[in-house]
């Protein structure tokens, strides 16, 4: 019963993530301002990489069964939902705070600044802190080390490479601004990395 509650649960989180990004890049749509420079390329590799980890974990798991495990103990099981919960909300807290700077693409907008209010203060990518660790801790989900440590990986690269363009595009535009913001701040955990 606990099990069933648990998993219903999660369930719902992920739909109410999607939908959540769905509307906020709807609303974004409709308040950023005009758009000088946008990076399309970040936005396919995201999902492509991210279905493909997703798409490896089942077949993988069930070639490996060997190093499988289980994550069906409620005290784990409640503790991933926890952190998917608090994963999602530094994900949504993140583009909240971004305001009309926000979108889906890697771009610079008419008038864009650096913004290092809410989790920004302490990382310079908390959206992409919040999905690693989403991701990460769905991963856990896969039952099997191995698919679990593909789906990672996939993640780690899909971000990996989402900041790079971005942070290659925001001192481009932003200069010593963002050069400044980023000497000071940390790319996804805080006072580590």
């Amino acid at each position: 019963m606990v099990h069933h509650v648990i998993n219903t649960a999660l369930t719902l989180t992920i739909w109410f993530w999607a939908a959540a990004e769905i509307l906020l890049q709807i609303r974004q749509r409709t308040r950023s301002a005009r758009t000088e420079r946008t990076e399309w390329l970040s936005l396919l590799i995201f999902p492509v990489l991210l279905g493909g980890g997703i798409a490896l974990a089942a077949p993988l798991r069930h070639a490996l069964p060997g190093l499988s495990y289980s994550t069906n103990a409620p005290p784990l099981e409640v503790t991933v939902l926890l952190v998917a919960w608090a994963a999602v909300g530094l994900r949504l807290w993140a583009i909240v705070t971004l305001g009309r700077f926000f979108r889906g693409t890697v771009h610079i907008q008419h008038g864009h600044r650096v913004v290092s209010s809410g989790p920004y203060r302490w990382v310079r990518h908390p959206a992409y802190t919040g999905i690693l660790v989403a991701g990460l801790d769905l991963a856990l989900l896969t039952d099997n080390v191995v698919s679990a440590l593909v789906f990672t990986a996939c993640a780690l690269i899909a971000v990996g490479y989402r900041i790079h363009v971005e942070e290659r595009m925001l001192l481009d535009a932003l200069g010593e601004e963002y050069g400044s913001y980023a000497a000071r701040t940390r790319r996804l955990i805080p006072g580590i990395w």
